[in-house]
């Protein structure tokens, strides 16, 4: 038989007095103090030559004011490096320094390794919630963030040239800012300029050309502004249209097709059957293109017309696509839909720049725009958790961390 043991009422009143206490009010562990002793060195560090010697004392009943500084964070706590400034001369050459431990500033609230720290926790999550988790306020995180991290990477001193990508993002509504990315010889974000203005853009071009930066290629969306400036300013670099955008302007001209349609028969068109790849339709879609092709045939024809570029853009083959744009010129030129004459133009002015994705994608190399968009779909995560940005360059910073590899950060820290 195993025996039980039992409390007794006055033994069980008490070990409830004693726990009372802390399941009510759990007990801060507070941070870790770690008391360090700075060792002057043996010689001044300016002339090698001279020692130094204590300069500067207290006064009676006096007590030395020391120095307490963040360095890291582990398991929940802060390790807080404490010292007591001590001032030392050289006596050769007359310098005065006040020896601290390394890796700190003067006046500095965080070691490098503490905002590192800080960095690394604000790179994925809100500003609040970082606080949160580091037992800080939120000012301090923006701070840091604000002080600390550039909205850019430094240019590499490689000769190697690259292939640039560029896209906008919305900070709010209409209002966008511009990602600045790299695609060869690795993919990175490099910037994210203050707004979409020709004049921002042209700025930072015109000093990555400075730099000595070669420019193979680049990826934009189709905006003949940009266009004009990257040929103005780097002549030799192929201009590559995203194919994605391509289609979604045509897409675009095709909805607008079918809203016309749609409201001179007043009956109702569905979208889905129009705008989706045709390898992607469901049975019923199918039958409901079969519809579209019998009662509005110009409509059908302009679905032919995108069916047609969208397998242009997947060709590998540069002779076989001059081929079939010409075609595909001429059937969107005598196109029922006066439409197709106005698509027919736009194309003709991105022609080379169509035909250079397909000259590069025979090489091994399909670039488009898709490595920034994903970072653009990032960002907009980050804006979420973050429920939005007041600051504008609180907002630039912010997404530029979020969107750098974990091995770029320690390079954001000047």
């Amino acid at each position: 038989m195993h025996k039980i043991n039992t409390f007794t009422l006055e033994e069980q009143e008490n070990f409830e007095k004693i726990l009372q206490p802390i399941l009510e009010e759990p007990q801060d562990p507070g941070d870790i103090v770690l008391k360090v002793t700075v060792d002057p060195p043996e010689v001044c560090p300016v002339c090698n030559e001279g020692k130094l010697h204590r300069h500067g004392f207290l006064k009676e009943n006096q007590k030395p004011k020391e120095r307490r500084i963040h360095h890291a964070f582990l398991y929940g706590r802060w390790v807080i490096l404490s010292w007591v400034p001590v001032r030392y001369k050289c006596y050769r050459c007359g310098k005065t320094y006040t020896l601290r431990p390394p890796g700190t500033n003067p006046w500095a609230r965080f070691t490098k390794l503490g905002v590192q720290t800080v960095v690394y926790y604000a790179q994925r999550m809100s500003f609040t919630y970082a606080a949160q988790m580091l037992n800080l306020t939120p000012t301090r995180v923006i701070r840091l963030v604000d002080k600390y991290v550039q909205p850019n990477l430094p240019f590499d001193d490689t000769q190697e040239p690259i292939v640039l990508t560029l896209d906008e993002l919305s900070f709010t509504g209409n209002d966008f800012v511009c990602m600045v990315g790299r695609l060869e010889p690795d993919k990175r974000p490099l910037t994210i300029l203050e707004d979409v203005r020709t004049a921002t853009i042209k700025a930072y071009l015109e000093e990555l050309k400075k730099a000595g930066v070669k420019v193979e290629a680049v990826v934009i969306d189709m905006k003949d502004s940009w266009r004009k400036l990257i040929k103005a300013i780097f002549p030799s670099a192929k201009i590559i249209v995203d194919p994605f955008h391509v289609i979604q302007d045509a897409n675009r001209r095709l909805d607008e097709a079918r809203r016309i349609e749609q409201e001179a028969s007043k009956e109702k068109i569905p979208r889905f059957p129009l705008i989706k790849a045709k390898e992607r339709l469901t049975p019923r879609q199918q039958e409901a293109l079969e519809k579209i092709k019998d009662k509005y045939p110009s409509l059908y024809e302009l679905y032919q017309l995108k069916e047609d570029l969208r397998q242009i853009l997947r060709m590998d083959r540069v002779e076989e696509a001059k081929a079939a744009l010409s075609r595909w010129f001429i059937n969107a030129e005598c196109a029922e839909n006066a439409e197709g004459r106005i698509w027919a133009r736009t194309i003709k002015s991105w022609r080379s720049e169509i035909l250079n994705l397909v000259r590069y994608t025979q090489q091994g190399r399909r670039y488009t725009n898709g490595y920034i968009e994903g970072k653009n779909t990032l960002s907009k995560m980050l804006k979420r958790l973050s429920f939005g940005f007041r600051n504008r360059i609180h907002f630039i910073k912010k997404i530029f961390l979020g969107c750098c590899p974990q091995n770029l950060i320690p390079q954001l820290l000047t």
